[in-house]
C-alpha cells in the first residue's frame, strides 16, 4: 500500500474482523461475555491516533504497524474469553501480559497496577480501555454488562426490538395509569418518554408491531440522495478529432500520456467503443478550451481513466485520489468528465503544493484558490439590496426601540395622565423614533411630572442608545454595501439540506469549484460537447418554501456570480501556465492515423462485435434501455469466451 492507502485502509475492522455476536449468544456464551467483548472491542480507536509528533512518513507508518500489533494482541485475549472467569483474566492477559501495565503488591495480599512507558506511549491502550477490560467482581460483571446488554436489548434480533425511546408495558387492571374505566386489564400499553401513546393492546406481539410502524412512520420522509438524471442524449458538433477513426485504449495513452485505463467487466465491446471515441473527443475539447497540451490531460502522466469499473451504476463518475483514476460511470458517466478532471487537477496541485489533499479544501496554501473560495461564496451587495436591508434594519431597530419605551413610560400615562400629557408622549415617541436628539430626557422629565418617578436608570439607558442608534441611521445618506452570501452558496446549503445523505457534500470547497469549473469549461466551449459537460447544470432540485410554493434550487453559479467565478478559473489557468504546472497550446491537433494501428493493446483492449450499445444509442440520440433490460439482451448474446 502506497502512503494513503494506509491512511484509508490500516482500520480496525480491517484487522480484527467485526464477530457474530448473534453466533456467539447462539453458541451458548453467556449474553453479558459476549457483550463484554463487544464493549472492549469498541473502547479500541477505529484507526490509529497520531500524536503531534508524528510528523513525518516514518513516524506514521511505525504508529500505523503498532496500531495493527496492538489490535491483534487484543483480539487473541477475546478470542479466549468464554465466561465470566475468563473476562476476570483478561485484563492481566492483555495489559500485563503485553507489557503496558505491571501490577506491585500491596499490603494485605493485593496488588495496584502501574502504567509502563509502553502503555504511556502507546494512544490505542486508554485508560477507558483498561476500566473496561478490569472486572473486580461477578457482581460488578453482572451490573455494568449482563443487565446492560438485557436493557440494550443487546443480542435480540431486529424484528424483535422495540424501537429506541418506546417502551411497551403491561396493564394488570389494578396497578397502572389508567384512571377512567376505559383501560381494558391484562392489556399492553406503548410510551415514549412520559406520554402514553397506545393501550389496550391485546398482546405484547401486537404492541411491538404498533410500536415498530410508529417508529417507522416518524422516520418516513428523511434523507435522501441526489441522482442525476441520465442524459437521453450525448451530442457534439465540434472538430472531428478522430478524423472518422475509431479510438483504441492505445491512443489515450499515447495522445494524453494516461497512467493506464480499465474497463469494467459487463461493457460489451460496443459500448467500449462509443465510450473511448466519446472520451477521448470530450478530452480533446477539454484541452481545446483551456488552450493546453493534450499531455496536460493527464497531469503529466499522473493520471489513469476507467469505464464503467471502479463504482456503482447510480452514481453519475467520481474520482479517487487513492490511485489517481477517473471512473465515468457505464451509462451515468456521460456528461461529468469536466466536472471529475477538475478533482483530480485539485487533487495534484495539493499534493504538488505541499497541502495534503485537494488544494480547494486548503485553499489558504494558494492565493487564487483562496480567492476561488471567496468569489465562490460570498459577494457585496448591490445598492437596492443594501438599501433594503438597511430599511429593515431601522424598521426592527424603531419596533424594539418603541416596546422599551413603552414598558417604561406608557403604564404611568395610562393611570395618571391626562389627555394633553397623553398627546404630548404620542409626539415625543414620534420624535425619538425618528432619532431626534435629546428626545430621551424630555420623555424622562413628562412622566416625572405625570407620576413623581423617572424612568429607571437601566431602561434610560437603553433608550438613550437606541435614541443614537436611530439618529445614526437616519443621518446616513448613502448604505455601504456588506458582504453576503452568493445564490451559489445559499443554493448548495439549500441542495445539503434538501439531500441529508449527501451533507456536507453540496457546500464544501472541492465539490462547488468542481460543479463551477464545469460551467465554466461549458461557456468556454463554442460548441456542444455533453460528454465533457452535459451535467454541468443538472444540479436542480424542487423544494417546498417558507411560503408553501414550490421553489426551484440550482447547485450551480448563473449570472454575474457565474461571470466572477469564470474570471478566476482563468486567473488560475494563467497562473499554472506560468509556473509550467501546464503548458500553452492554443490548438489541439487531430489523431494522427499516418501509421497502421493495432485493434488492441492490452491495456483497454477492443473486440470488434454486431451487438447493441447502450452508449452506443445514447451516442445517437436514441433511447435506452434499462440495466435490467440490457443484462437480458447481453446474455443472450455475449459470446463464449
Amino acid at each position: 500500500m502506497n502512503e494513503r492507502e494506509a491512511e484509508k485502509y490500516v482500520k480496525k475492522d480491517n484487522i480484527w474482523k467485526k464477530p457474530d455476536y448473534q453466533a456467539m449468544i447462539d453458541e451458548g456464551i453467556p449474553l453479558g461475555v459476549v457483550y463484554y467483548i463487544k464493549k472492549v472491542r469498541d473502547c479500541l480507536p477505529a484507526s490509529p491516533r497520531y500524536p503531534y509528533g508524528d510528523n513525518t512518513t516514518e513516524k506514521r507508518l511505525a504508529r500505523q504497524k503498532e496500531y495493527i500489533e496492538t489490535v491483534r494482541q487484543l483480539e487473541a485475549v477475546m478470542k479466549d474469553v468464554r465466561t465470566v472467569e475468563d473476562a476476570m483474566k483478561a485484563c492481566d492477559r492483555f495489559m500485563v501480559g503485553n507489557g503496558y501495565l505491571s501490577r506491585v503488591p500491596i499490603m494485605g495480599g493485593s496488588a495496584r497496577y502501574m502504567v509502563e512507558k509502553k502503555g504511556r506511549d502507546n494512544p490505542s491502550v486508554t485508560d477507558k480501555l483498561f476500566t473496561t477490560l478490569h472486572i473486580r467482581s461477578t457482581d460488578q460483571f453482572e451490573w455494568h454488562f449482563t443487565k446492560k446488554a438485557q436493557s440494550e436489548q443487546f443480542g435480540v434480533p431486529k424484528e424483535r426490538k422495540v424501537p429506541r425511546g418506546y417502551s411497551i408495558r403491561y396493564y394488570d387492571g389494578e396497578n397502572g395509569y389508567s384512571r377512567s374505566g376505559e383501560w381494558k386489564p391484562d392489556t399492553y400499553y406503548v410510551t415514549k418518554g412520559y406520554q402514553i401513546l397506545k393501550n389496550n393492546l391485546a398482546t405484547w406481539d401486537e404492541a411491538l408491531h404498533w410500536a415498530q410502524e410508529k417508529a417507522k412512520d416518524r422516520g418516513r420522509g428523511g434523507k435522501k440522495r441526489f441522482v442525476p438524471e441520465q442524459l437521453s442524449g450525448v451530442r457534439r458538433n465540434g472538430p472531428d478529432y478522430r478524423n472518422g477513426q475509431d479510438i483504441t485504449g492505445k491512443d489515450y495513452l499515447d495522445t494524453f500520456g494516461f497512467r493506464g485505463g480499465e474497463f469494467g467487466n459487463w461493457m460489451n465491446q460496443n459500448d467500449r467503443q462509443a465510450s473511448l471515441n466519446m472520451g477521448f473527443e470530450a478530452l480533446k475539447d477539454l484541452a481545446s478550451a483551456l488552450k493546453i497540451s493534450d499531455r496536460d490531460i493527464s497531469y503529466q502522466g499522473t493520471l489513469s481513466i476507467a469505464f464503467g469499473a471502479r463504482g456503482s451504476g447510480n452514481a453519475a463518475a467520481h474520482y479517487e485520489p487513492l490511485r489517481k483514476v477517473i471512473n465515468l460511470t457505464k451509462m451515468h458517466g456521460a456528461g461529468s468528465l469536466a466536472h471529475e478532471w477538475w478533482h483530480g487537477l485539485d487533487d495534484y496541485l495539493g499534493v504538488k503544493m505541499g497541502a495534503g489533499e485537494m488544494l480547494s479544501e486548503k485553499p489558504g496554501s494558494h492565493p487564487l484558490f483562496r480567492k476561488l473560495e471567496s468569489v465562490m461564496k460570498y459577494k457585496l451587495e448591490s445598492p437596492e439590496q443594501a438599501q433594503e436591508r438597511a430599511e429593515q434594519e431601522m424598521c426592527r431597530a424603531k419596533k424594539n426601540a418603541e416596546r422599551v419605551l413603552d414598558d417604561a413610560v406608557s403604564s404611568s400615562l395610562d393611570q395618571n395622565g391626562n389627555k394633553t400629557q397623553r398627546e404630548q408622549y404620542t409626539e415625543l415617541k414620534a420624535a425619538f423614533l425618528s432619532g431626534q436628539p435629546g428626545t430621551v430626557e424630555k420623555i424622562n422629565d413628562l412622566k416625572k411630572e405625570v407620576s413623581g418617578r423617572m424612568i429607571p436608570k437601566t431602561d434610560r439607558g437603553m433608550l438613550e442608545a437606541y435614541e443614537r442608534i436611530l439618529h445614526g441611521m437616519s443621518e446616513q445618506k448613502t448604505v455601504k454595501p456588506r458582504q453576503i452570501k452568493t445564490d451559489y452558496y445559499q443554493n448548495s446549503i439549500r441542495m445539503g439540506k434538501e439531500y441529508g445523505k449527501d451533507g456536507g457534500y453540496w457546500d464544501c470547497n472541492a465539490e462547488m469549484s468542481a460543479r463551477a469549473f464545469a460551467c465554466y469549461i461549458k461557456d468556454k466551449l463554442p460548441y456542444r460537447s455533453d460528454y465533457l459537460v452535459g451535467h454541468a447544470e443538472s444540479a436542480v432540485a424542487f423544494s417546498s418554501g417558507e411560503n408553501g410554493h414550490l421553489d426551484i434550487i440550482k447547485a450551480y453559479p448563473e449570472g454575474e456570480e457565474r461571470r466572477a467565478i469564470n474570471a478566476v478559473f482563468d486567473e488560475i489557468v494563467a497562473e499554472l501556465k506560468l509556473q509550467n504546472i501546464l503548458t500553452h497550446e492554443e490548438k489541439t491537433q487531430p489523431l494522427d492515423i499516418s501509421g497502421i494501428r493495432e485493434a488492441s493493446d492490452g491495456q483497454l483492449s477492443m473486440f470488434g462485435s454486431e451487438r447493441s450499445s447502450v452508449i452506443d444509442r445514447l451516442a445517437a440520440g436514441k433511447s435506452v434501455k434499462t440495466k435490467s433490460e440490457y443484462m437480458t439482451a447481453a446474455k443472450k448474446t455475449e459470446p463464449e469466451l
